[in-house]
């Protein structure tokens, strides 16, 4: 079947609010000869969207600088729709999942096995057009085949959000079962996945932070057994008396500043804090209460960038197994991308909110 000359798309000219927005014709993407073109089933909006069409995300300094007119979108499921000459995995009709997180595979980082800190690599909804059109293109390395049988919806809220979250819990963080977990900003996309996952490993009590006490049943009914509005005065103290006094043993911090200072104050003697919202700044810390965090509470203190090719397939097999299930909140159609980017800013939403063409 002959592919379109143009495609429907939403690009940003200028950084700004959501109304900067715009969903136009544009031409098809070009097609390498290691390239794979994808008709594109389901994209998915994550706070990295709004950050970038902001203007808030920093350029990298040896990286390419960021594209405009700007496509955003790190998700995307679909279907093959083409294929370049040189490749050999796909062919036209897979059902495929674009990786929010590809690395290059060659890098000295890579070779290291640690490909979520590869230099090299191109980032979709980054450095190259993401998932708010029609039909994308990635390199072959780039994409993995879908299981069977999952909707694009949840193929496409799948791999930023878990996969990630997978590296904080299995390596980062370092969860083990009977371990107790606090989840910052609980309700989105991170969120839900890192109840998921938690449970997955065995956690045996998970908390969350939420500052809207209208979504405290619903984030329940989710799979947390305790939930802490973080706007409280005794927050730290609650969290506390809900593990017996001690604190936590890993707190998951997926907003930042304040909450990231909450978090360090929930931790038990030996506990962990994982921050997750790298491009969010924390608030002046006193060097003297760092150094009693660190060195006689002894607590941990680390990051997670991105993950690494094995987690994104570890959770695809998950989902494919219905061992997960991404938390959709609700699905709009592809032209109103200014108004789902408006629902997320104001953080009216408990789960992901999915774009379809």
């Amino acid at each position: 079947m002959a592919l379109p000359r143009t495609m429907k798309a939403v690009r940003f000219f200028e950084y700004g609010e959501p109304s900067v927005l715009k969903y136009m014709d544009f031409p098809m993407p070009e097609v390498g000869k290691n390239d794979v073109l994808i008709k594109v089933g389901a994209t998915s909006i994550n706070r990295f969207d709004l950050k970038m069409r902001r203007g808030q995300i920093p350029q990298i300094p040896g990286r390419d600088p960021f594209p405009m007119p700007f496509q955003p979108g790190r998700d995307v499921a679909g279907e093959v729709a083409a294929v370049g000459d040189k490749v050999t995995r796909f062919k036209a009709g897979d059902r495929v999942v674009g990786m929010a997180h590809p690395a290059c595979g060659q890098c000295e980082y890579c070779r290291r096995d640690l490909d979520y800190l590869c230099i090299n690599t191109k980032l979709p909804g980054h450095q190259t057009p993401g998932g708010y059109a029609e039909y994308v293109a990635r390199p072959e390395t780039d994409v993995l085949l879908a299981p069977g049988g999952v909707p694009y919806e949840k193929l496409a809220s799948c791999l930023w959000s878990y996969a990630c979250v997978w590296n904080v819990v299995s390596r980062r963080g370092n969860l083990r079962p009977g371990q107790s977990v606090l989840i910052t900003g609980a309700s989105g996309g991170l969120g839900t996945a890192a109840v998921q996952l938690s449970r997955l490993v065995g956690a045996s009590k998970i908390i969350a932070t939420t500052g809207s006490p209208a979504k405290a049943e619903r984030l329940k009914e989710l799979g947390f057994d305790h939930v802490i509005n973080y706007r409280d005065a005794d927050a730290a103290a609650r969290v506390r008396s809900l593990t017996s006094g001690t604190g936590v043993d890993l707190v998951i911090d997926l907003v930042g500043g304040e909450m990231f200072v909450l978090g360090l104050n929930c931790l038990r003697m030996n506990g962990t804090i994982v921050n997750v919202a790298g491009e969010e700044a924390t608030n002046s810390i006193p060097m003297r209460w760092l150094t009693v965090m660190l060195l006689h509470r002894y607590v941990t203190i680390v990051g997670v960038r991105a993950a690494k090719r094995i987690d994104n397939e570890t959770v695809l097999q998950f989902l494919g197994e219905g061992r997960i299930d991404p938390i959709i909140d609700r699905v709009m159609p592809l032209s109103e991308a200014a108004k789902a980017h408006e629902i997320l800013e104001k953080q009216e939403q408990i789960g992901k909110i999915v774009l379809v063409p």
